[in-house]
């Protein structure tokens, strides 16, 4: 038997688009920062078309208006615009040509475990698309609240097979008769949840058994996986870790992206994988965060346990994708040591910004950031010529 109360909805919305920064707001930054409205949207208008495309949201979200920041800094923030714009030079679409599969979280983890590389195990994935070999592949609801009572094992982490952000995902701890219990306690309709899956998911969901946190972590933070996120970049040589941080899960949440309100984020040092200052919130709403809201246990200065084996699990799977300057790689830490996650082939540098309280195109990143991209140039260069040279030949024979 279980207290856990019932809800309909068992899949994470997806979070409404950001709406324009309102008058109040506006108005609340002026009075507690003395900037005034004109200086913000002055400064909005010239964040917006310099290199990070900063969005009005964006702009509010990052404490941009901060009077204290020089403006040089500010303008070393990218918004989602300028993150793409980033990404795409580092990693150029004509030169990195797997993005279908590199997303698609089936394909990506089957290929990582066949190398040796720790990732998630796939017990089950819905697709009314594409074909997965011999994984159970339910055909409607009833099909899968049949693999969900006789095959699968619990617990299991369901997310949709090409989406990143934890959109659609769900933690499930068991099934109680006709009932399926929820990571954070809620329970819903198994028939109800099969037909939210193929509603919504029908064209890829990927059930994968849940990972378990190191004990150290988890008797910090709980059940959900916080997973470190490690930006790896290929200059002239092999991968390295550029940054990474501690996406930490709200008490309440059954992962752990920022969004989700009352989840916390870190700064995490590259070389120690000690912990530092961890945040909450954006804007006006942001705060430090000293103890874990629950196990009331500090956080900053927290080991984050296997820390080298990490760094050298990112590494080794970017260099099974040479063509991509940076990568964002989720991480587990389990017991056992970090099992890959997923692949982020447009890495979020938001959550470096958030994490860090600096812009990612700082004086420390963006030289690293020019020879990435002077080497992807090169690269994709090197390729037409080779490509030229094949269909010259092919000409002439």
């Amino acid at each position: 038997m279980t207290t856990a109360t019932m809800d309909d909805k068992a899949l994470l919305a997806v979070p409404e688009r950001p709406a324009p920064p309102p008058a109040s707001l506006i108005v609340e930054v002026a009075r507690k920062f003395g900037v005034s409205p004109i200086t913000q949207f002055r400064e909005m208008t010239r964040l917006h078309f310099g290199q990070g495309r900063i969005a009005g949201p964006e702009y509010y979200a990052s404490g941009l208006y901060d009077p204290e920041m020089p403006f040089e800094d500010k303008r070393a923030y990218v918004g989602l615009k300028g993150n793409r714009k980033l990404n795409d030079r580092l990693s150029p679409s004509e030169l990195a040509t797997m993005q279908n599969f590199v997303a698609n979280k089936v394909m990506f983890t089957a290929l990582v475990r066949q190398l040796g590389i720790a990732t998630t195990e796939t017990q089950g994935v819905v697709s009314n698309l594409r074909h997965y070999g011999t994984l159970p592949n339910p055909a409607g609801p009833v099909e899968l609240a049949r693999f969900l009572k006789e095959e699968a094992r619990f617990p299991l982490f369901g997310k949709p097979t090409a989406y990143s952000g934890s959109f659609g995902s769900v933690l499930l701890e068991r099934i109680e008769g006709e009932m399926l219990v929820l990571g954070n306690g809620r329970q819903v309709r198994l028939d109800a949840f099969c037909k939210e899956i193929f509603d919504e998911y029908a064209g890829g969901y990927v059930f994968q058994t849940a990972l378990q946190q190191h004990p150290d972590m988890e008797t910090m933070t709980g059940r959900a996986v916080g997973s470190i996120r490690i930006v790896t970049v290929r200059e002239s040589g092999a991968p390295r870790v550029l940054y990474a941080l501690w996406k930490i899960p709200s008490p309440k949440a059954m992962s752990d992206n920022f969004w989700q309100d009352g989840s916390m984020i870190a700064p995490l040092d590259v070389a120690t994988g000690t912990v530092g200052q961890a945040r909450t919130g954006t804007g006006l709403h942001a705060r430090d965060i000293e103890m874990h809201p629950v196990s009331h246990r500090a956080i900053k200065g927290f080991q984050v346990p296997h820390w080298a084996a990490a760094r050298e699990a990112a590494c080794m799977a970017h260099a099974l994708f040479p063509d991509y300057g940076a990568v964002g790689w989720d991480v587990a830490i389990t017991p056992e040591g970090p099992a890959i996650i997923e692949l982020n082939d447009n890495p979020f540098h938001t959550l470096y910004q958030l994490s860090h309280g600096r812009g990612v195109l700082n004086p420390d990143f963006a030289p690293v950031f020019d020879r990435v991209a002077e080497v992807s140039a090169k690269m994709l260069e090197d390729r037409k010529a080779r490509q030229k040279a094949r269909k010259d030949q092919h000409k002439r024979s």
